[in-house]
Formats: structure tokens, C-alpha cells, sequence
């Protein structure tokens, strides 16, 4: 599969495939079902902070950290964690400030991801 310039710091399509085993029509399923999924936790997570409930939030932050990884969407992933993190010590105040950042790193990926394998 060859894959058109995209910004590898936001999404590593090389990385992917090798996950997928070199199997694009699996990456992209995977992808879509990706960007789909996370558009929904996005909402989910910004319920739980509006509801101040902060282990919904880890736990809504932990799941998209993984599932970035796996998406090899480091930029998005990289703000999960902190995310999880500041969920993880209570610091409700920087999870709901990350939020925006979280939001603006999904667009990137989902901008990079559609570039590149969809």
C-alpha cells in the first residue's frame, strides 16, 4: 500500500499496516471504526467531567490512550494519558483543561488518517 505525505507525528500509517500484518483492507475497518468510537468517547468523557466523575474519566481517558496506540496516533495518544493521569490524581481542573487539547489532537489524527488509508 502506498501512502500519500502525511504527518507521521500525528499518525504512522507505516506503523499501522505493520500491525495489520500489511492487511489495508483490516487498517482501514480499524480506522473507521477508530474514528467513529473515539468521536463517541470524546462526548462520553466530557459528561463525566461535567458530572465531576472522575474515575469515568480514567477510565473513558485510559481506553482512547490504548486505542491510539494501537491506531499509531501518537500526538492524540500522548494527551489521553495526561488525561488519565491528572483523572488518576484527582486533578480535575487539568483533565477538563486537556479536554480542548484532546479534541484538537483527534481532528489532526482523523485528518491524517482519512489523507492516508481511507
Amino acid at each position: 500500500m502506498s501512502f500519500v505525505n502525511c504527518d507521521r507525528s500525528i499518525f504512522d500509517p507505516d506503523d499501522l499496516m505493520e500491525r495489520m500484518m500489511g492487511d489495508s483492507v483490516l487498517a482501514r475497518s480499524i480506522a473507521e471504526i477508530f474514528l467513529n468510537d473515539i468521536r463517541n468517547r470524546i462526548d462520553m468523557l466530557k459528561d463525566r467531567l461535567n458530572e465531576n466523575d472522575i474515575r469515568g474519566a480514567e477510565l473513558l481517558a485510559h481506553s482512547m490512550n490504548g486505542a491510539a496506540s494501537n491506531m499509531a496516533a501518537d500526538k492524540f495518544q500522548e494527551i489521553a494519558s495526561r488525561i488519565e493521569k491528572a483523572s488518576r490524581l484527582n486533578d480535575l481542573d487539568a483533565a477538563i483543561f486537556l479536554l480542548t487539547e484532546l479534541e484538537d489532537r483527534f481532528m489532526e489524527a482523523e485528518k491524517e488518517i482519512r489523507k492516508a488509508i481511507l
